[in-house]
């Protein structure tokens, strides 16, 4: 990614040592577009009326990164990421949700920490992306909307239910591995990886009750990216706060994908994301199960000249487990997103996607970041669909 750079001089630490200077960089994008959003009936039991467009103008995650490092000497530097996420197509960089954890339009909202890093690695507290979007490396446009990410939308959910929050994660110490041969590993502990916007106040336990303050997650990834081929696996494990052993909303998920680029430039990949739950309380007769899904996608993209086409197939399948009493039949859904983009530069892309869900009778599952603009969530066995025609800037 191109960047400006700034050269800020710090003053105390000009003061101290003449020749102490910070580097600060400025980087980020502006990305909106206009898109056409409906829901179906598809197998709804009970269908709407009528279902109608939704057209809006909508923000893609906008963004501004200030990031910055100073030389510590034998080998350690000191570093930050304060990156902030605002809405180009109505303004404004605040959130009033209420829900539990982050939404994507709050000041430091994005990827933003401090810490140390060298050849050992990077050290990171802080609030971050962990384990959603480990599919990103077989699943990327410039151009597409939030949607069309099916590894994070439907693949990171059970029955509509977010793994990972589908958005940072907060409170979180981590380290990255330094790249040995294509080889990179990170692992993130959360001391509570839910918060509330209003105060941004974490649930994080007084001591007290039968548990203790014993919620928290922690996520541990591996990646290959060498030549023509990527690999890569992550885990999550997550509980919240409680004072019982087994609450509600406990979280565990396993990813593993693999992409290969040809001479031609096709790319194709495989996604598989084996993702548990728990929405109830377990029957005595299910010990401490929790409500599972596996699910499978293939993305495919090919590059010819300043093009890129993309296509991704996505197979959820039907829960197994207790799912608090519900019922687990007819809740496998199939997704799909095509789209082509085309590079008006190296920082400028204009791009069309179309993006489907299709749910069983019983499945409710949804597109990514859906609430963030203000799209309609669907009810189960509703279908949902989006086209969008958008521009990203990078800068």
């Amino acid at each position: 990614m191109h960047k400006k750079q700034l050269i800020a001089a710090v003053v105390g630490g000009m003061l101290a040592a003449p020749g102490a200077l910070a580097q600060i960089t400025i980087s980020g994008q502006i990305k909106d577009g206009f898109e056409m959003y409906k829901l179906g009936a598809g197998n709804a039991a009970t269908p709407a009326a009528s279902y109608h467009y939704e057209p809006r103008v909508s923000d893609q995650s906008s963004r501004i990164i200030f990031s910055g490092t100073q030389d510590l000497g034998g080998g350690t530097r000191a570093w930050f990421q304060l990156d902030s996420r605002f809405q180009s197509d109505v303004g404004g960089s605040t959130q009033t949700n209420v829900g539990a954890t982050t939404g994507i339009n709050l000041w430091a909202g994005g990827n933003t920490g401090v810490g140390l890093a060298g050849n050992w690695g990077k050290l990171t507290i802080g609030r971050w992306d962990l384990h959603y979007l480990e599919f990103i490396p077989i699943e990327f446009g410039y151009a597409g909307s939030l949607q069309d990410l099916l590894g994070a939308g439907p693949m990171a959910q059970v029955n509509g239910s977010v793994i990972a929050n589908g958005t940072r994660t907060p409170n979180v110490i981590m380290w990255d591995s330094a790249n040995m041969g294509g080889v990179t590993a990170r692992v993130a502990y959360s001391t509570a990886f839910a918060t509330n916007l209003t105060g941004v106040s974490s649930n994080e336990g007084s001591g007290k009750g039968a548990n203790n303050s014993n919620g928290g997650a922690l996520t541990a990834a591996v990646r290959y990216a060498r030549g023509p081929l990527g690999l890569g696996a992550s885990y999550w494990t997550a509980k919240p706060e409680a004072a019982t052993s087994s609450p509600i909303g406990e979280q565990r998920s396993l990813r593993l994908w693999g992409g290969y680029t040809l001479p031609m430039g096709l790319k194709v990949g495989l996604g598989f994301d084996n993702s548990q739950r728990r929405v109830g309380a377990s029957p005595a007769n299910e010990g401490d199960s929790l409500t599972k899904r596996n699910a499978f996608m293939v993305p495919a993209s090919y590059v010819f000249g300043s093009h890129t086409a993309f296509l991704t197939l996505v197979k959820v399948g039907k829960l197994s487990g207790p799912n608090g009493g519900g019922a687990t039949d007819s809740t496998d859904a199939t997704a799909y997103a095509l789209g082509w983009e085309y590079a008006l530069s190296k920082l400028a892309t204009f791009g069309v996607f179309y993006a489907k869900i299709d749910n069983k009778a019983n499945a409710a599952y949804q597109f990514f970041s859906l609430s963030a603009n203000g799209g309609t969530i669907p009810a189960a066995g509703e279908s949902s669909a989006q086209l969008y025609t958008g521009f990203s800037y990078r800068f």
